[in-house]
């Protein structure tokens, strides 16, 4: 059995909706299973090849490009290769020592190698294939990488994130100064917190600037409304499925978009969210 992400509904496996709130439920599929390795084997090896698998993976459902080569080949270009293979071997090597004495789990051990990758493959992005991107990626997101969630200021975070500077976007962040009818429009028409609930952004999609139409970032979720869609909102400790769908992105099975530049910027904060509940 599964429970519903949206409503905690038990549901059977194979369920690709739910029986009590409709919410389509997310089929795991071949891109979300942790990277695995033989730990009685050569263990840098095995995370070097995990390397380029992931990148594959990435370039496919973030980029949302068909074509890895030209990253793949700029791995070997850059002289990348280098710095994969010295990590594989730090690392490797450290999460071999607490197996050996039973420190960490397996199951622990492979998931810090997925973030390994998640950490290698970014910064090998931004930092050498800008030019090779629809989208550019800014690089002050990489500073947040080796960080835990207590020392990390979430709201400038997703600002690092989101990077509004080179967005077109109408964006609230200080609501003593955002029009009050705008405010109550968004209270009313998708945004609803506890009411303890820090509110971090709020912005207006909404085509005459009446703020019934956009998204709201908080503390612990994203709410939303598109045109002609139901209001939305997915906690981020509930983020079960992140995919970029053409230009748009799918959270939980819901519809989402803004802009392309943004839509991908926003997907890759929901996923750090998302990792940082697991």
């Amino acid at each position: 059995m599964k429970s519903c992400p949206n409503c905690q509904t038990p549901l059977p496996d194979e369920a690709r909706f739910c029986i009590q709130c409709g919410a389509p439920q997310h089929e795991q599929k071949a891109e979300d299973a942790i990277f695995t390795v033989n730990w009685d084997d050569e263990v840098a090896t095995q995370i070097s090849a995990h390397f380029f698998a992931a990148l594959q993976q990435k370039v496919r459902t973030e980029l949302g490009k068909s074509e890895h080569l030209p990253f793949s080949e700029r791995v070997y270009e850059s002289g990348f290769r280098d710095i994969v293979e010295r990590r594989a071997k730090q690392v490797g090597e450290k999460l071999q020592a607490q197996l050996n004495t039973d420190a960490i789990s397996v199951r622990t051990a492979n998931k810090k190698v997925g973030k390994l990758l998640e950490e290698l493959t970014d910064f090998f992005i931004i930092r050498y294939c800008q030019d090779l991107l629809d989208t550019p990626l800014p690089e002050s997101i990489l500073k947040y990488q080796h960080l835990d969630p207590q020392e990390i200021d979430l709201f400038q975070m997703v600002l690092d994130y989101l990077d509004f500077a080179h967005e077109s976007e109408v964006v609230y962040t200080d609501f003593l100064t955002m029009p009050v009818n705008k405010l109550k429009n968004a209270g009313r028409s998708f945004l609803f917190p506890e009411k303890s609930e820090k509110i971090l952004l709020i912005c207006d999609q909404s085509l005459f600037g009446s703020c019934k139409e956009g998204f709201a970032l908080t503390e612990k979720a994203i709410y939303w409304k598109a045109h002609l869609q139901k209001a939305r909102q997915v906690a981020y400790d509930q983020l079960k499925g992140l995919e970029r769908e053409k230009e748009w992105i799918n959270i939980n099975g819901y519809f989402f978009n803004v802009n392309p530049s943004l839509n991908q910027k926003m997907l890759k904060l929901l996923k750090r969210l998302s990792a940082w509940s697991a």
